[in-house]
């Protein structure tokens, strides 16, 4: 018999193009199943009263649905992002003022991310949240193309990136938590994102130019209500058994040095992505290339990252999860390095080319072990933690440096002070990977000894 509104919800996937069978939802188990069947049966027959020693939590766990959210996802960023500014120049804000406006951003995933997730897990309200926020994020981003004066501009601002910062973590969790122990189908679900951000950048400039940038706007709000409705059709009816959590696990979990080892090497490799990210366009344009070269020189980073998530499948098996990501993080200071040398456009596209490492990789990996290493119950967290400090810290301190040293030093010496930064991040993660294998081991080693003693 169908719940109610599941009649509803199963029109509403069909007529996005979503057919959610029952293979494509993963039955997912807790991992501390560690009740006596038997002994749990007569206990619950002697007392029925309910079993405090767990929680249960509704999650989205097909993957059709969640490949979905990831397109209509990043299909909105590819139009918000390029287009807010001169939306706002348009409307006749000052450069200080849309420097301010893009300072909101980074500034609230800072904070937002971590406390969000970390309120889902402690109260077991991830799917709601997740929900919820989806609908004010798409409403937010309907309304800032209406708005025309700074301080109210500015405060839909701080709600839209406030209500949007745990989406993509709580759905990486999600993703996760539906995959079971088979991390590396992730990339095959998160590919639809790179998919959807491709193909909005190559259609946003002639949507722009047909419609102008106040409809433009207003159709990626549109895709995100798309959101919206996939997050609520696609709520699953089966519940999640998980440990609770309090406050003092969520703190432990902070304490998790292979985690802070990832989260600060990850936070360092981002920062070195802010000047390139602010700034590329602008060098090309110093370097006396077209706008259309700047599209393909773009579009050939997306490109190269959609072709790593296709192979990660097959690629990931073939090295651990320790030299994945350490693969990734080398790969920043080597396109930097080359991109302060390039000048003609053979070598600017195959730099364009090494983002299939220095972010594909880099990030697959990242968010891979960061959910290998979560405690049980605190995926979201773990997640939450990652994207604070890595796109959220990492990404303000970046498009600081950018923003205060590129007319002084111009983009060849900022390349070069960031492939030392990501240097250091490499380094850093090496280094630190054998320091906590040998912690581990010497703790192992310790515990032996009170055994045989």
């Amino acid at each position: 018999m169908l719940q109610p509104g599941g009649s509803a919800k199963r029109l509403t996937l069909r007529l996005l193009g979503i057919h959610a069978s029952p293979d494509s939802l993963a039955t997912v188990l807790s991992n501390h199943q560690t009740r006596d069947p038997l002994n749990s049966r007569a206990r619950d027959l002697s007392n029925p009263r309910p079993d405090l020693s767990v929680t249960r939590e509704a999650c989205l766990t097909s993957t059709r649905i969640l490949a979905a959210y990831y397109f209509w996802y990043f299909a909105a960023v590819g139009v918000l992002e390029p287009f807010l500014a001169p939306w706002w120049r348009q409307v006749g804000f000052t450069s200080a003022e849309i420097g301010a406006l893009n300072a909101i951003m980074p500034g609230v995933a800072c904070v937002a991310p971590f406390l969000w997730t970390a309120y889902a897990d402690a109260t077991r309200q991830g799917d709601r949240i997740f929900r919820l926020n989806s609908w004010l994020c798409a409403l937010t981003a309907l309304l800032l193309p209406l708005l025309t004066w700074m301080p109210a501009v500015a405060a839909a601002m701080v709600v839209f990136a406030a209500v949007r910062a745990p989406l993509i973590p709580l759905a990486n969790a999600m993703a996760f938590q539906a995959l079971g122990g088979h991390r590396q189908g992730y990339a095959r679900i998160r590919l639809w994102g790179t998919a959807g951000y491709i193909l909005t950048a190559v259609l946003a400039g002639s949507l722009v130019d047909r419609t102008g940038l106040r409809l433009a706007l207003a159709g990626a709000g549109l895709t995100l209500a798309v959101c919206g409705l996939l997050a609520w059709c696609g709520r699953s009816e089966e519940r999640l058994t998980l440990p609770p959590v309090s406050l003092h696990d969520v703190l432990e979990s902070l304490k998790n040095r292979q985690l802070l080892l990832v989260v600060v090497a990850a936070g360092l490799a981002w920062l070195s992505y802010g000047p390139y990210a602010t700034f590329y366009t602008i060098h090309l344009d110093r370097l006396g290339f077209s706008r259309s070269f700047a599209g393909l020189a773009w579009a050939a980073a997306a490109s190269s990252e959609l072709a790593v998530m296709l192979l990660w499948p097959r690629l990931a098996p073939w090295l651990s999860p320790q030299n994945r990501l350490l693969i990734g993080l080398a790969a920043s200071p080597v396109r930097w390095l080359l991109a302060a040398m390039a000048t003609e456009a053979p070598l600017l596209l195959a730099t364009q080319g090494i983002h299939a490492l220095s972010f594909g990789a880099f990030y697959l990996a990242a968010v891979e072990r960061v959910d290998a290493l979560a405690q049980p119950g605190l995926r979201a967290t773990a997640q939450g933690v990652f994207a604070a400090v890595t796109f959220g810290l990492g990404g303000l301190l970046g498009n600081l440096a950018g923003g205060l040293t590129y007319e002084r030093l111009g983009m060849r010496r900022i390349y070069l002070l960031m492939a030392g930064i990501s240097a250091l991040a490499t380094a850093l993660y090496w280094a630190g990977t054998g320091f906590c294998a040998g912690h581990a081991k010497t703790k192992i080693d310790r515990t032996d000894r009170k055994h045989r003693e």
